[in-house]
């Protein structure tokens, strides 16, 4: 049986997308919601049975491999690509499969009323 887990966290940064021709052309903020899915079987023995993984592992790796290095920046700075949300959370979801995590599924949300998801 596959099953999926999911874990939440948020950060705050900035960005302008310099061919842009609305409001966003200019500089400014989010807070960014981030959700982060992973797949995979219950393991059937050790410290994790029962757990496809540890919330508090996946916690930690999406802190260490996202948030960690997006929270408070300027994303124009870190990216060579224009810091859509879309194109943020294609190299968050990157990262994370690069990882060795089983990304199932990576929503990115600009606020409240607005995200992109990618899946494989």
């Amino acid at each position: 049986m596959r099953t999926t887990i999911t874990v939440t966290a948020t950060f705050a940064a900035a960005h302008r997308l310099p061919d842009h021709e609305g409001k966003c052309f200019r500089l400014h903020g989010h807070t960014y919601g981030l959700e982060v899915s992973v797949e995979g079987t219950p393991q059937t023995a050790g410290p994790a049975a029962g757990m496809v993984m540890d919330f508090a592992d996946l916690r930690a790796r999406v802190n260490e491999l996202v948030v960690e290095k997006l929270d408070h920046q300027l994303l124009n700075d870190l990216f060579d690509f224009v810091p859509t949300s879309e194109a943020v959370a294609a190299w968050a979801f990157e990262t994370l499969q690069e990882a060795g995590l089983p990304v199932a599924r990576l929503r990115l949300a600009e606020g409240p009323n607005s995200f992109v998801e990618v899946t494989p």
